[in-house]
């Protein structure tokens, strides 16, 4: 996991402004849920085994191009993932990469990489004049209702960098669980969801156990059906999202 150092709040809030969005970044739904009863994995999921520093980068790289032809045109070495994530800091003093930056290229490599279903997520190239070009492979699917929305706040207030992959992992399910529901409306996730997820009971559990020490969610019981199609109410364990705390209260300076 990375911390929040003041080179990182500054990095963080530096994406966050050079991609031009509003509030929100939305990704399909299909990103995250299977849609086909062939399939036994999403993006997300093949994402998450690929590690921690993988999937943060390659949704910062979403967030940082979001039109067509999704590139980013800037020199960025593999030292400045390392920094904004708080993978470590670097600094005159301090100039040698270091565990953190070795890290992150190997994360970009394997985002480059022709391993999975998806295909490589990231292509680079050096253009005259220009320099290195990041072109990012947008998740699939078409942006219609229901999509996945992660508030900017996600970066700029910190929390991408004291989340573990497992508990980005069940945030961004969960967003899509919430898409048409208020924050404060009792959200049960069946075993069933959960498999649309292709996410274990392991990192179900430790991913909301997580969330909820961060604040960014609470449980509770109610009396709910099982999911849409049941009529079998029952007390259940149900999530709330604190939407309003992630976006009003920056992250702890180090995961808890």
């Amino acid at each position: 996991m990375g911390v929040v150092t003041v080179t990182a709040k500054r990095l963080l809030a530096d994406v966050v402004r050079n991609s031009g969005r509003r509030s929100t970044v939305q990704i399909p739904a299909s990103f995250a849920r299977i849609s086909e009863a062939a399939q036994t994995s999403t993006p997300l999921s093949r994402l998450f085994v690929r590690g921690e520093a993988a999937l943060k980068l390659y949704l910062t790289l979403v967030l940082l191009t979001r039109k067509p032809p999704h590139e980013l045109f800037r020199d960025i070495n593999d030292a400045f993932w390392a920094n904004l994530f708080g993978f470590e800091e670097r600094s005159g003093t301090n100039p040698a990469p270091g565990a953190g930056t070795r890290r992150v290229k190997r994360a970009l490599a394997m985002l480059e990489r022709d391993e999975s279903p998806d295909g490589p997520l990231i292509k680079r190239r050096v253009e005259h004049g220009r320099g290195p070009v990041f072109t990012v492979v947008p998740p699939p699917g078409p942006l219609q209702a229901p999509y996945i929305t992660l508030p900017l706040e996600l970066w700029s207030r910190g929390w991408i960098n004291v989340m573990t992959a497992r508990a980005l992992y069940v945030y961004v399910c969960l967003r899509l669980m919430f898409v048409s529901k208020a924050d404060s409306d009792p959200v049960h996730v069946s075993v069933w969801e959960r498999q649309r997820f292709a996410m274990s009971d392991d990192t179900w559990q430790r991913g909301v156990a997580e969330l909820e020490r961060l604040r960014l969610i609470r449980s509770d019981v109610a009396v709910v059906a099982a999911d849409d199609w049941s009529s079998d109410r029952r007390p259940r364990k149900v999530l709330y999202l604190n939407s309003d705390y992630l976006r009003e209260n920056d992250s702890p300076t180090k995961p808890v």
